[in-house]
């Protein structure tokens, strides 16, 4: 049995949270209100993890962080915070912490990240299918991905920066993370950031810091999160996102190496490799002068082009079951599984959302099925209306045409769908679709999608 230690000095979350754990009985779980108690407890006792508050009286989460990581470089620490900034979590895990969980949060998806953690991500059974055991976040079967794998493992050594080009949903930011771990400065940060999900006006102060007084609201000087990764790895993702004054300001960094803070005078050494992604083709964005050209070269010294799930149809139900068995663990409500028509409408499916969609569908099927078997009715994307077709429209375009097709398709009404959910309210409906306001607004727009805000709004 798990033996868990958790720090927070709200009482009221305290108790949410040993409420939280009543449901429980596969852990053994302390509690502390007092951050330099809690330290006390972590150098005299053995734990398996620990979840501690960031903002605490006495010592913070990250004084937590170091003294636990100082008693045992392998105790694992989870810091939950209702101050979820970049720099928050990034510093968190400079330090060693396992994962950085934002409030509010709901319990499935607290114990999905307790699980996830204590198992380092890799259940028995994704050890028995995942085909190489050194990536173990990446499930796949398909020669398609042993070729990105093998690819993967073979620049990861070296420190050319690299572009990822894929459709949205093929897991992008999986593979970055795969080349940082097989790199050789894997103990080195590894920061993340999207290029859509953050305000035009702050990217810049966010990227490369700033210095107090530069602007109105700098109050401090603030280092920016391409000095968090210092001789590590920065990922940028959707890199085709990036305004045109900043795609000079990252191309003068790559050639120069240094950076400059906002309202700074000093130049600061910057040695971090650079992987980017695109769901984009940027080599039209540069015919368009959307993307620069030089960039485009600086940041392509090497490419990988990541299959979508329909070019690689061995991994549909290697990963449907992945998905199934996750949330059958995780809702501890009996297993269930797929019939054979439910298999192959699944593997015929040409899922344009790619894992993101199969991982949603495979969600949704699960608590649409009554009993233990999930059918063909069970599937939200082959209802009575709707039914998959082989006959469809977009078996008579081109190649193309017809991927531009579906993929219109597939988001004019999964976004219809969500925005009516939610009563048109933007926020709620990108936090549910794991999209940042920026890019709902853009595909909102793109699709002239019509949808009511409600008057509370």
């Amino acid at each position: 049995m798990n033996k868990i230690l958790v720090i927070d000095d709200e009482i009221e979350m305290l108790h949410s949270l040993q409420k939280i754990f009543s449901y429980r009985n596969d852990f053994e779980v302390s509690y502390s209100e007092d951050s330099l108690q809690g330290i006390r407890k972590i150098k005299n006792e053995v734990y398996n993890l620990v979840i501690t508050d960031l903002k605490m009286q006495g010592a913070t989460g990250i004084d937590v962080l170091k003294a636990a990581k100082k008693t045992n470089k392998n105790l694992k620490v989870i810091i939950i915070s209702g101050y979820g900034t970049i720099e928050a979590s990034v510093e968190a895990m400079r330090y060693g912490a396992s994962d950085f969980i934002e409030k509010p949060f709901t319990s499935a998806k607290f114990f999905d990240r307790i699980n996830k953690v204590l198992s380092d991500k890799a259940s028995a059974k994704i050890d028995e299918i995942v085909a190489d055991e050194t990536v173990k976040d990446i499930i796949y079967t398909s020669k398609e991905m042993h070729e990105v794998i093998n690819l993967v493992k073979k620049i990861a050594p070296g420190d050319m920066n690299v572009l990822i080009t894929g459709e949205s949903g093929t897991g992008k930011e999986l593979i970055a993370r795969a080349i940082h771990k097989f790199s050789k400065d894997n103990t080195d940060p590894f920061v993340p950031v999207n290029v859509g999900a953050l305000p035009e006006n702050l990217f810049e102060s966010e990227l490369f810091g700033h210095e107090k007084g530069a602007f109105t609201g700098a109050v401090r000087r603030k280092p920016g999160l391409l000095e968090f990764a210092n001789h590590g790895t920065f990922f940028f993702d959707e890199i085709g996102e990036l305004t045109p004054a900043l795609q000079v300001k990252l191309l003068r960094m790559l050639e120069d190496r240094k950076i400059r803070r906002v309202g700074g005078q000093t130049e600061i050494d910057i040695d971090v490799r650079i992987i980017a992604a695109s769901n984009k083709n940027l080599l039209e964005a540069i015919n368009k002068n959307l993307f620069r050209e030089d960039l485009f070269y600086r940041l392509t010294a090497f490419q990988i082009d990541i299959p979508p799930l329909r070019e690689r149809t061995d991994d549909i139900m290697l990963l449907a079951n992945h998905f199934l068995n996750e949330i059958c663990s995780e809702i501890n409500e009996g297993e269930k599984h797929f019939s054979k028509d439910s298999e192959d409408l699944l593997k015929s499916y040409p899922w344009p959302g790619n894992v993101r969609e199969l991982q949603n569908v495979v969600t949704r099927s699960y608590f649409l099925c009554p009993g233990g078997t999930i059918d063909v009715n069970n599937l939200p994307i082959f209802n009575s209306e709707q039914k998959f077709n082989l006959n469809s429209k977009f078996l008579n375009l081109n190649y193309s045409e017809a991927k531009e097709y579906i993929l219109e398709k597939f988001e004019v009404e999964y976004l219809t769908h969500h925005l009516k959910l939610n009563y048109g309210n933007i926020s709620k409906t990108a936090a549910q679709c794991n999209l940042d306001r920026r890019t709902l607004h853009r595909l909102i727009k793109k699709y002239n999608i019509i949808y009511k805000p409600r008057a509370d709004n």
